[in-house]
């Protein structure tokens, strides 16, 4: 249980000293509380942030200075990793192998990574190549120049439930590395996590301001895109809150960076090894109940291996173990609410009525009475005009759509209002490279789902989203470029 926000450096306690119960979605019961920023909280933490950049020492330091922070604060959390993971098990329902190897695991490398390389790499000053012109009243216009890469400012991190603490260090590392100070807020559903954050920025020994947390619902996240003391909001959730977020940035023209929705293909040519397909549909199927932007949840499959994918898939879908995220023997948890639950359950039911088969699946495990649990689903014929192929279901189902040649794979795959991930796997490297650059989506993955390179892009196209996470690019989002040129004779 918290119940102070973490503002200026200091924790706070909220206005009127309101609360939020959190709820395991394992066993729908209360495990503790977390503060609610106002408006006006939020706007405290926003000034907080502002001075902290415009005032304080934060934006002037040299890149390996700031680097030294980020190093400790990686250090901090991975003197934590138990606790917090244990804190994401409870509140968001991940496995506790995701939540300590990949939830807490991953933003500890991308501390060090980014301190002792990814800053070092980064050009913050960059020469431009001299410029012999026409003249300019009577003067030679021979001019040189550098590119200053500045940081943007404040920024608004406003972060998902489904991966509280990593998506939550996306932003906060690269944000911090340009120079830019923050507020960051996480989901009503997954606060105690990120709260946590708080702590570590203390053991860090953080600036006063440079990293604030809030928590809270609707009042808290408005504030945090349309204040004018913010300069840069970075987004990860559904499409149809990006494009709330977009217009409430719209009035001051603050940059916007959304990480969206998904219904990613993963494209299997005739040649590739089914075993590992079969492994690779299943694991995005169940990862995380399927709550993931990113995972791969419109498999096409080439017709001659069609029938035989489809029945590795289901055989080890019968192998899952449902359950509580905290048993290491468990193979997929609950999705986070009964909300949730009900939408998923009614898009199962469309897709049946559209005419899809439900091959495997859908409907409640029977041995678990409590908890938001469902087991996954697995449709076959399915067109993809169908909404369960057009949609994101954002749970544990799966759709597989058969094709003819790579060019109706193409067809299929780049037919969808988003462009987020995808795959290709085949045995022909030429081809999988070929299609890879044909599928219009901001990654796209070679006989594989997910491979977490940190100098790889991530990022959507069309309803995907706007902007780049990850590596160089997720620093650069958060810089600005400022060209300045002299004359190079001193005239």
């Amino acid at each position: 249980t918290r119940d102070h926000l973490f503002i200026g450096g200091r924790w706070v306690e909220p206005e009127g000293g309101a609360a939020m119960p959190v709820i395991n979605p394992a066993t729908e019961q209360v495990i503790g509380s977390a503060p609610v920023a106002s408006a006006k909280d939020t706007a405290a933490a926003v000034a907080a942030a502002r001075q902290a950049f415009d005032g304080g020492p934060w934006g002037r330091m040299t890149p390996g200075q700031r680097g030294g922070y980020i190093r400790r604060l990686g250090e901090a959390l991975e003197r934590r990793r138990a606790e917090i993971a244990g804190l994401v098990v409870g509140e968001a329902g991940l496995l506790s192998q995701t939540a300590g190897a990949i939830e807490v695991g991953s933003p500890v490398e991308w501390c060090f990574d980014t301190a002792d390389r990814l800053l070092p790499a980064f050009s913050f000053r960059e020469p431009v190549n001299p410029y012999v012109g026409p003249t300019i009243s009577s003067l030679a216009n021979f001019s040189q120049g550098v590119v200053l890469r500045e940081p943007a400012g404040v920024a608004s991190l406003i972060t998902p439930f489904n991966g509280p603490v990593f998506v939550s260090f996306l932003k906060l590392v690269p944000a911090l590395a340009a120079g830019c100070t923050v507020v960051l807020k996480p989901s009503p559903y997954t606060p105690l996590a990120v709260l946590a954050i708080g702590d570590l920025v203390q053991e860090a020994g953080f600036p006063p301001g440079v990293v604030n947390v809030i928590t809270g619902e609707t009042d808290a996240s408005i504030e945090m895109t349309t204040n004018p003391g913010v300069d840069i909001i970075s987004f990860t959730g559904s499409d149809a809150v990006g494009r709330m977020v977009l217009a409430q940035a719209a009035p001051d023209l603050k940059r916007v960076v959304l990480e969206l929705g998904g219904k990613n293909a993963s494209i299997v040519f005739a040649d590739a090894d089914p075993d590992r397909v079969a492994l690779e549909v299943v694991a995005n199927t169940t990862f995380n109940a399927g709550q993931g932007c990113m995972l791969l949840t419109r498999t096409l499959v080439q017709q001659p291996v069609h029938d035989e994918v489809v029945a590795k898939v289901i055989a080890l879908l019968g192998q899952v173990r449902i359950g509580d995220p905290a048993d290491p023997a468990v193979s997929m948890g609950p999705v986070i609410r009964d909300s949730a639950r009900t939408r998923i359950e009614a898009m199962i039911s469309a897709a049946q009525a559209d005419g899809a088969t439900l091959a495997y699946g859908g409907g409640r495990p029977s041995h678990l009475p409590n908890g938001y649990f469902l087991n996954p689903a697995l449709f076959t014929g399915v067109d993809n005009s169908m909404t369960i192929a057009r949609r994101e279901v954002f749970g544990p189902v799966q759709t597989v759509l058969p094709f003819n040649d790579e060019d109706d794979a193409v067809r299929i795959a780049n037919d969808s209002p988003y462009g987020l991930n995808g795959a290709v796997f085949s045995a022909d490297a030429e081809r999988a490279y070929r299609v890879a650059g044909r599928v219009r989506t901001g990654r796209m993955n070679i006989n594989n789902s997910f491979i977490a390179n940190p100098d790889t892009p991530i990022g959507g196209y069309k309803h995907s989203g706007m902007g780049r996470e990850g590596g160089l690019f997720g620093v650069t989002e958060f810089t600005n470029a400022k060209g300045v040129t002299y004359n190079a004779a001193g005239s």
